[in-house]
């Protein structure tokens, strides 16, 4: 069961139907973005998701044959909107999987569409009836959460003619518009690509924003001067993310709750989703380690992210050298990478800048000048 408990399956459809006039024709979802297709960003935004995914597109299917999707075609002719791809993926669901009560559709165009997405809509969708999204840039007809057994009343409205509003068919059932914040950076959640110009300006949004690690050795002191340095960064007017290396088998679940049981099931992700927050958790089940380069591309959009750990990494770093620490041989003279260095007592820099270990503003500061950040 999902959301408000009337609902058992969930089908993911990514609407790539239409004509792409203002990018200049052929299939804007295949554009490169982010390391690949628009398309398959779109993709691995939803599959965590929803219990099944299809790609709704007309033409010949090979093109998107490295998608690994089933590729449903509109089932009326002459592309009469969002709507009729609605419908090709409510009726390939009902002969497919009979136990999914309800489509989730989105855009192909829009690469950062809300990773809670369907657990919104689910909780906010009445019974019997259709959630739709809605953001401050507006109402998001295209994103909704439609129930399978609304096929024939769509097929009978689309047959009509008299048009293929998307609002006019939600007002002919009950419905939500479910509400979507802007994300981190400010950006709408449903920010989507039209035009060459707004292509660019995706590719900006994607790209990576710099790293600074704190690092030393165990009992040093780390995680007390970047929270602190976190803190400074945020005075002044930037968007922090972290990243914290752990060498161990950390959890940060307990035993008993819903989610713990999910991956002690065999669930390979789960989401925790709330008001107030959400998390991702991803078991490894074997895999190799990821290294902080594959890490950095699930972070939202943000000014700058400080990284704790990962001392063999080649991002700029600053080591933290504490008189009590568990470890006395300095990081600095075999690790390039390292640019300053905080403790609390005099050391041997070799030239490096030095701070005071309770200096947070001077290390922030030296962070800020160093990548060359631009104060808000």
């Amino acid at each position: 069961m999902r959301g408000n408990g009337i609902m058992r399956r969930i089908l993911g459809v990514i609407l790539a139907g239409g004509l792409s006039r203002r990018m200049g024709g052929g299939d804007k979802a295949l554009l490169p973005l982010g390391g690949g297709s628009m398309l398959l960003r779109v993709a691995a935004r939803l599959m965590p998701q929803v219990d099944a995914m299809i790609l709704n597109a007309n033409g010949p299917a090979d093109r998107f044959a490295g998608l690994g999707l089933p590729v449903v075609p509109d089932s009326i002719a002459d592309f009469p909107g969002p709507l009729a791809g609605i419908l090709a993926a409510m009726e390939w669901t009902a002969r497919k999987y009979p136990d999914v009560s309800h489509v989730l559709s989105v855009a192909a165009d829009t690469p950062f569409l809300p990773l809670d997405l369907a657990a919104r809509l689910a909780a906010g969708a009445p019974e019997g009836g259709i959630a739709i999204a809605c953001s401050p840039s507006g109402l998001q007809p295209v994103f909704g959460l439609w129930p399978v057994a609304l096929r024939d009343d769509l097929s009978a409205f689309l047959g009509t003619g008299k048009g293929a509003a998307v609002r006019d068919f939600v007002a002919r059932h009950p419905h939500a518009e479910v509400p979507f914040p802007v994300q981190p950076g400010g950006s709408d959640p449903f920010f989507n690509v039209n035009t060459p110009g707004e292509l660019e300006q995706a590719r900006a949004m994607l790209r990576p924003p710099p790293v600074f690690g704190i690092t030393g050795w165990k009992n040093s002191g780390k995680t007390t001067l970047v929270t602190r340095v976190i803190a400074e960064l945020v005075r002044r007017g930037y968007r922090v993310s972290s990243v914290k290396h752990a060498h161990h088998a950390f959890d940060i679940d307990q035993p008993g709750r819903d989610s713990f049981r999910h991956r002690e099931a065999g669930a390979s992700e789960v989401m925790i989703v709330s008001g107030h927050r959400w998390a991702l958790m991803h078991e490894a089940r074997g895999e190799p380690e990821p290294d902080l380069a594959q890490m950095l591309p699930r972070l939202s959009p943000c000014d700058i992210v400080i990284v704790e750990g990962y001392k063999r990494e080649a991002h700029p770093k600053l080591e933290v050298r504490r008189r009590e620490g568990r470890k006395a041989e300095p990081l600095a003279p075999c690790d390039p990478s390292i640019v300053a260095i905080a403790s609390d007592h005099e050391t041997e820099t070799a030239g490096l800048p030095l701070f005071d270990l309770d200096d947070a503003p001077g290390v922030a500061g030296f962070i800020e000048k160093h990548l060359g950040l631009a104060r808000r």
